[in-house]
């Protein structure tokens, strides 16, 4: 039964809410969940220095969670959880994209595994290749790295850069030159270019950051805006108010709609750009002589983008 009731808030642990992308509302429920007989597995993701990116794993106590705010890495979870489906153990609870929540679903299902899943809010994925390509743009070299976290220690936070050596890179969220990357669109999975769902109201819980003006004004720590969809994440969500495990404030559909306006518009706009979208998607293959010109610097691919944005106008 579908509820899809608007809140915002965080956690009332100071550690966890500070951590977390946002506010931390999806990491207490995770904490929650596992201390429950109902659900003894969740999925968490470790940075892979052979791989130089971030890799799922299931694990079965809060303890080895590896809060690290948001990932900005596509990631093949449905692939992970259909070949190590074996290692859940009674109930389990999922973190994914909007595009994987049915399908993961289905399966556990079919598994007749029970199931608890978390989605947040998404714009589109960056295949690892994006990040190297931002590694390049900082002249960093890809093999000195000793860890990337995208998000995370304050609110919005930015991209944290560890390297071998202990020296340590800072950049405000959605900076140069993480945000031309973004804008080209040439390191999305084509799927991301097609998709018309900046969040699926099918999870349990769905996640965003609140980028509403009050929040942007003075949250330096984090606050989670997020969608109640089924009865059971209501009731789980009754349980943290009780425990005083989160503060949470009643919100609405609009403040969504605010908050998320420019990811709701380009999802909204994704068919009118269809054409376009499938000419960035054959021209984004690594071997494509017109990408490897554009992301040669970062000034090439601002003129990408530029170019992009008039053919938008025109398509």
């Amino acid at each position: 039964m579908s509820v899809n009731k608007f809140f915002i808030g965080h956690s009332n642990n100071g550690k966890i809410r500070y951590q977390s992308s946002s506010g931390g509302i999806g990491t207490e429920l995770i904490k929650y969940l596992l201390s429950t007989t109902d659900y003894n597995t969740t999925i968490t993701f470790v940075f892979d220095k052979e791989k130089c990116g971030y890799v799922p794993k299931f694990i079965h106590r809060f303890e080895e969670m590896n809060i690290c705010g948001s990932i900005y890495q596509d990631i093949d979870l449905v692939s992970y959880i259909r070949q190590n489906y074996v290692q859940i153990k009674d109930g389990v609870v999922i973190t994914c994209m909007p595009c994987q929540v049915k399908t993961i679903r289905l399966f556990l299902k079919k598994k007749n595994i029970k199931n608890f899943i978390i989605s947040f809010a998404c714009s589109g994925q960056t295949i690892l290749e994006g990040t190297w390509c931002y590694y390049k743009f900082m002249n960093i070299d890809k093999h000195d790295v000793a860890c990337i976290q995208y998000r995370g220690n304050g609110w919005p936070s930015g991209i944290q850069v560890k390297l071998n050596n202990g020296h340590k890179i800072y950049r405000d969220n959605y900076s140069e030159p993480w945000r031309t990357i973004h804008q080209s669109r040439l390191y999305r999975p084509k799927r991301c270019l097609m998709c018309k769902e900046p969040m699926s109201f099918n999870a349990d819980i769905s996640l965003a950051d609140p980028w509403l003006k009050e929040y942007k004004k003075s949250d330096a720590i984090g606050n989670t805006l997020f969608v109640i969809n089924t009865e059971r994440g209501a009731s789980i969500l009754s349980v943290l108010r009780k425990k005083n495990i989160v503060s949470v404030i009643q919100a609405s559909y609009q403040d969504y709609k605010i908050s998320q306006e420019p990811n709701i518009s380009a999802k909204d706009n994704c068919k009118n750009h269809k054409y376009l979208n499938q000419l960035l998607g054959s021209v984004a293959k690594e071997k494509c002589w017109y990408k490897k010109i554009v992301t040669s610097s970062l000034s090439m691919l601002k003129i990408h983008v530029q170019f992009i944005s008039l053919l938008q106008r025109f398509i």
